[in-house]
């Protein structure tokens, strides 16, 4: 009996993405070779389907058309293979078996399964996060929780090239009496613009605490999945976190921590990952954070009544029309018409909030040298420096690679925004 051979079944068996794509199937062998190609979807924990080589579709019942039958001519044959477009991602196995008994493959095996990935697609997800989880007031301070709009972007493992989102978000300070007395940004710049490091960026997971620990570093959880070595200990569900806890250390289940703690059992536990090189090794993604600021809104107010600054020292009350935005404790200073600027004489000790009304206290020291008496008229603008009822951040996060499963990147606002207060 002429016995034919088969000597390799040749198909691109790299991950797919989510999209349809095509790809050739290659039988090479002697001439005369004969086979079955059987082509199966499995559908996750769903059922299987089948490749119909007519219809270049997948369906949910066999027929005979999910079978191919094919002779080897000219040493080659081939036959494309259409994969659809799926999001969730799904395997094919592509199966390739003698169809008679003068037919083998080269290597004597009796079958050849190849196999092929088809990676899902996965968000995402990149926010602001105001601090709510450490301290429940800060939500108050702002106008939105979050503080503005989340912005997505979706793709693959195997995506090629790099992915540029543009981030613009607007920070806005409540309008009330009890919280309406603006941001700082550190330093109070002069520019009104703060450079946002790539390390006030974080991702969050959290462990739930298997057993009560007091006054120790050793914490046992009941999964330490997508935690790593330098991560934070940031929240807890119940109960306080001393210090700034980091994680050391990891064995099994079990953590080491940079700082004692005292946690109960069951009690839920934040972990926070920052800066791109701990964000990668989490969610095993390739990111980068460019040119990321925060610049605050010039804030301007007017003068309600006309109002005398003196030679001799005085507390000095200025009436404004509105003093939202406006921070006390003599951090945030002001310009304007007839206003002196010498020393701290422009330093705001304290705000009366109010909407329309409402007004500002300075320190006056009028005894010192050079300072005359100067009334600061109705009407007159004053301009506030370090203190701001709106501040813009805008950037670009960059998508080098795509992780795995969904993820959320999230800017910390307690690193570089100062909520002001009344003084």
């Amino acid at each position: 009996m002429d016995i034919k051979t088969i000597n390799s079944v040749q198909i691109n068996q790299s991950n797919m993405s989510a999209a349809a794509q095509t790809r050739l199937l290659k039988i090479v062998g002697d001439l005369g070779a004969s086979f079955i190609v059987n082509v199966i979807k499995i559908n996750g924990t769903g059922k299987e389907s089948y490749y119909n080589f007519k219809t270049s579709a997948f369906t949910d019942a066999f027929v005979s058309a999910n079978a191919l039958k094919g002779t080897v001519g000219s040493s080659i044959f081939s036959v494309p293979i259409v994969f659809p477009a799926d999001s969730s991602g799904d395997v094919y196995s592509i199966i390739v078996l003698p169809s008679q008994k003068n037919t083998v493959f080269k290597k004597g095996v009796g079958v050849v399964n190849k196999k092929i990935t088809q990676v899902g697609q996965t968000t995402v997800s990149i926010e602001v996060d105001e601090g709510t989880e450490i301290n429940s007031a800060f939500t108050a301070k702002y106008t939105a929780n979050p503080p503005d709009a989340v912005v997505s972007s979706v793709g693959s493992t195997v995506q090629p090239g790099f992915t540029n989102i543009p981030v613009d978000w607007t920070l806005t300070n409540t309008s009330s009496d009890a919280n309406g007395f603006g941001f700082m940004l550190p330093n109070r710049p002069a520019s009104n613009q703060f450079t946002i490091p790539d390390s006030y960026w974080f991702t969050a997971k959290v462990g739930i605490c298997n057993g009560t620990i007091s006054s120790s570093t050793t914490l046992v959880l009941d999964s330490v999945a997508s935690l790593v070595v330098g991560m934070t200990l940031s929240t807890v569900s119940s109960g306080s976190i001393s210090g700034a806890p980091v994680i050391t250390a990891i064995n099994g289940n079990t953590l080491t921590l940079s700082v004692a703690q005292s946690i109960a059992n069951d009690v839920n536990i934040g972990f926070r990952a920052y800066g791109p090189a701990l964000i990668s090794k989490v969610f095993g993604m390739n990111i980068a954070f460019n040119n990321f600021v925060a610049i605050g809104t010039q804030l301007i107010k007017s003068v309600r009544t006309n109002t005398a600054f003196p030679e001799s020292d005085s507390n000095v009350t200025l009436n404004l029309n509105g003093t939202y935005g406006i921070s006390g404790g003599n951090l945030v200073s002001f310009n304007g018409f007839n206003i002196n600027a010498s020393g701290s004489n422009n330093l705001i000790a304290s705000v009366s909030a109010s909407a329309t009304a409402g007004s500002v206290v300075v320190e006056f020291i009028g005894s010192a040298e050079g300072v005359v008496a100067a009334v600061v008229p109705v009407g007159t603008k004053i301009y506030i420096n370090g203190s701001h009822q709106e501040i813009k951040v805008t950037g670009t996060v960059t998508i080098n690679k795509y992780p795995a499963t969904d993820s959320k990147l999230a800017l910390d606002l307690t690193k570089f925004i100062t909520h002001g207060a009344a003084s």
